[in-house]
């Protein structure tokens, strides 16, 4: 029944923006213009009829007021305006449902209070540099400026003008139009960023709050607390993870990167029998997900007694991402000219000094992108940890503590899965301390990230 009367109103609104936009622009052929236009056009056949009866303004035959009535226009001005419609009550539904669901939920209200202030400030900010700019003053102090509510605007009213401009184009700015824009665009950048911070806020909230077997119902704690903290570091065998899986990180960056850069170099520099194939075999075994070979790699690791031994999924890490990788960097080597490998090989160098001294710096960008991508793996994976470590290594004590190799995503999901160790701020407490390293390495490597992420969409 809900769905019904849905279609109805749709159908409704359709058939009365359809009549007003025809009613506008019958009214503009014979010269009426304005809000009052619109408004007259939303009274359904009354604006049509008042606007026929009305003098002609300007020169406009009869033919083409008839043309707006065609089957032609009016087919294109409700698809156009059906469109639209489907749009608005896509944002419109969720929007009132969330409002609704806020009336008694004190989380969403927050949200929706946080998310208005954000939304209000960056309007009046933008619409502060936007007035600066007309009036001359560019820059970043405008910016900073605008984000001080009220004075933004009073400070530049009380500014001299550094260029000539009218009270038309001032009061452009402030426009219902121009103001709506601005609100949807603002509008979607705070959701995106609500959206982004709100969850990692939580989480910092969570990791103070020392909550075990409930999830808080507040973005952040009333009396925040550092036991979650000391939980992990006194109590669990959270630094002994913590080193298993940057050992293993470590081993994956470097002794992968290395490996996957030296074979993308002779794919992309040398031609041998087999090329084409081995290029095609490598690109085929990318398809195949790293699951699909659990058993297999079960049974390898048991034969050469490897289970239980952290360090040896690096094995499984570098071989895994061979295939992506190889053809990233292969892509990137190719489109270096081999005119400078012929330039130096003139000069008396040799291939393996072309490829030190020549090719990685200038694949520097990529390789950089590589590399911590491959040194974030480990760190965020639980399958393959979780199926290959939970055996202890052969020759083990009886009683060995199994926990000791484990890493960190096997032992932060025991918090949250095992209810005997069930404490949510102590894996919240984990989640930020594994962002920690990670996070370093982002704004480390930030520039060369960005150039390998645009170079790895260009080039291959």
């Amino acid at each position: 029944m809900t769905f019904t009367y849905l279609v109805i109103i749709y159908l409704v609104l359709l058939a009365l923006f359809v009549h007003m936009g025809t009613v506008h622009d019958y009214a503009q052929k014979k010269g009426y213009e304005g809000y009052k236009v619109r408004l007259i056009g939303l009274i359904p056949i009354y604006g049509y009829l008042y606007f026929k009866k009305k003098e002609t303004l300007r020169k406009v035959e009869e033919g083409e007021l008839e043309h707006l009535l065609s089957f032609q226009i009016l087919s294109r001005r409700i698809a156009w305006y059906g469109l639209v419609l489907i749009i608005a009550i896509a944002i419109l539904v969720p929007l009132s449902t969330v409002l609704v669901l806020s009336i008694n939920n004190h989380l969403l209200q927050t949200l929706l209070t946080v998310y208005a202030l954000i939304l209000v400030l960056l309007l009046h900010q933008g619409t502060v540099v936007e007035y600066a700019d007309k009036k001359g003053y560019m820059g970043i102090q405008p910016g900073l400026i605008g984000l001080i509510p009220v004075y933004g605007f009073i400070h530049y009213k009380n500014k001299p003008k550094k260029r000539n401009v009218s009270k038309e184009a001032i009061k452009e700015i402030f426009k219902f139009s121009n103001m709506l824009s601005k609100i949807f665009v603002y509008g979607e950048i705070t959701l995106v960023a609500v959206i982004v911070i709100v969850p990692v806020v939580y989480i910092f909230g969570m990791a103070f709050a020392n909550v075990r077997t409930d999830i808080p119902n507040q973005i952040w704690p009333t009396n925040p607390t550092f036991d979650a903290f000391r939980y992990l570091f006194q109590d669990t065998n959270f630094t002994v993870w913590y080193g298993n899986t940057l050992k293993i990180a470590l081993i994956n960056m470097f002794v992968g990167t290395f490996l996957i850069t030296g074979a993308a170099y002779v794919f992309a520099r040398f031609s041998f029998k087999g090329k084409k194939a081995g290029l095609l075999a490598i690109l085929v075994l990318q398809a195949f997900p790293s699951f699909m070979g659990l058993i297999a790699m079960y049974v390898l690791f048991w034969k050469f007694q490897l289970l239980g031994h952290p360090t040896a999924l690096s094995i499984l890490y570098i071989g895994g991402s061979i295939p992506g990788n190889l053809w990233l960097i292969k892509g990137f080597l190719s489109q270096i000219p081999k005119d400078l490998d012929e330039s130096a090989m003139i000069d008396g160098a040799s291939k393996f000094q072309i490829f030190v001294k020549i090719i990685l710096p200038l694949a520097v960008p990529i390789l950089t992108f590589v590399a911590v991508a491959m040194f974030m793996g480990p760190w965020m994976d639980y399958l393959l940890p979780g199926y290959l470590l939970r055996f202890p290594p052969k020759g083990a004590p009886t009683d060995y503590d199994i926990t000791q190799q484990w890493t960190l995503a096997v032992g932060l999901f025991r918090f949250i899965n095992d209810i005997n160790y069930r404490h949510y701020s102590a894996f919240a407490a984990g989640a930020i301390l594994v962002g920690l390293p990670i996070t370093a390495l982002y704004m480390a490597f930030q520039r060369y990230l960005i150039e390998g992420i645009m170079a790895g969409a260009t080039k291959g």
